[in-house]
């Protein structure tokens, strides 16, 4: 299994190196840097997330609280159109407390079976990790995917496009963050190795499924995976007003796994009203396997030496408003516990508010 990601990651640089050769006409340049005068589209973007929250607590330590409110994120982005099919794109995070890069990637994008990047940027881990902060139906992600799938961003070169019903992404990352965004010299070089794909289907006018499967495997279990491999399989099922998803995760470090699933139901109730409910449940071979949730369970004083546990379970209701095009307002409530941990068993009832905008 160790070397099982480099020869994936061979076959498809020759599948993809062939693929490209097969539709270069033979006065079309291979190489093409573009000047800025070039550009035939250029475009900002961004988004603000403003949120507050209160978390109530109890363990066998006794009970707390704690109460928050804070901008969740602040990003803002740049892309850009050149001939040649060249697509580039920039975008930040400008919180005064967070100032970095979020993504930065080159595009070679002419055929849709096959788009060729090169950058910084997320690989795809899952379904609900992909799906964009401005569009998750919760305030916040679920907690198993945050303590599986969620490694962040990382230097690689990745193969991605769609043909049919069928989709797909083939990726090699240096498994490193943002503080680090390249192997250390003088050691070895450990590599990160992402494969995602699946197909959608549609079943009526108004209805379609689509399933999905994200793997992610690294050298080096420390880097910004956090395992030695997880995996994601996912469904989505859309019909009218109806939304269903669901997904099953997997991570193994060691001879340990950790595992657990979520199932989201919502229902658009009239034209900007949403109802969304989200059922999960983790569990780790490791007695410190599954972390309570960042927001904000883990923010109590009571939690601070309690925060780690083998079994995790959460339910989730909340309602969202849209108005206009690109603004909503959400509100949530969270039940969830965290057994086993130092202190016994961690209870927690979260409240979520949130003023979520993009342009």
């Amino acid at each position: 299994m160790k070397n099982t990601w480099i020869k994936m990651v061979t076959a498809s640089t020759v599948i993809g190196a062939t693929l490209v050769t097969a539709n270069l006409s033979a006065d079309e340049p291979v190489l093409v840097t573009p000047d800025k005068k070039d550009a035939t589209k250029l475009k900002l973007t961004g988004r603000v997330q403003f949120q507050v929250g209160f978390v109530d607590q109890e363990n066998d330590n006794g009970s707390d609280d704690w109460s928050t409110m804070e901008v969740r994120r602040a990003r803002i982005g740049a892309s850009g159109a050149f001939p040649n099919d060249i697509k580039a794109k920039v975008e930040a995070n400008v919180k005064p407390s967070d100032v970095s890069v979020r993504s930065a990637k080159l595009t070679w994008a002419k055929h849709d079976a096959y788009n060729v990047s090169v950058g910084f940027d997320k690989p795809i881990s899952s379904m609900e990790e992909d799906t964009s902060s401005s569009s998750i139906l919760t305030v916040e992600r679920s907690n198993v995917n945050n303590n599986i799938t969620a490694p962040g961003e990382s230097t690689g070169l990745w193969v991605s496009g769609e043909s049919g019903i069928a989709f797909y992404h083939i990726g090699l990352y240096n498994g490193e963050g943002v503080d680090s965004s390249r192997n250390t010299s003088n050691e070895d070089a450990e590599y990160m190795f992402n494969a995602h794909g699946g197909v959608t289907v549609a079943l009526s006018e108004d209805s379609e499924i689509t399933a999905m499967v994200s793997y992610l495997e690294t050298d080096d279990p420390n880097s910004e995976l956090g395992y030695d491999d997880t995996t994601a399989v996912a469904v989505h099922f859309e019909a009218g007003a109806i939304d269903v998803r669901a997904e099953y995760f997997m991570g193994t470090e060691g001879d340990e796994d950790t595992t657990g699933f979520y199932i989201m139901p919502s229902m658009m109730l009239n034209e900007s009203l949403e109802a969304v409910a989200r059922f999960e449940v983790a569990e780790s071979d490791a007695a410190d396997g599954i972390r309570a949730q960042s927001r904000y369970a883990r923010r109590t004083e009571l939690a601070d030496d309690a925060d780690r546990g083998d079994d995790f379970q959460a339910l989730y209701l909340g309602v969202n408003c849209y108005f206009q095009k690109y603004n909503k307002v959400m509100f949530g409530i969270e039940f969830s516990e965290l057994d086993n941990t130092d202190a016994g068993t961690l209870e927690s009832t979260t409240l979520f508010g949130a003023y979520r905008t993009r342009f």
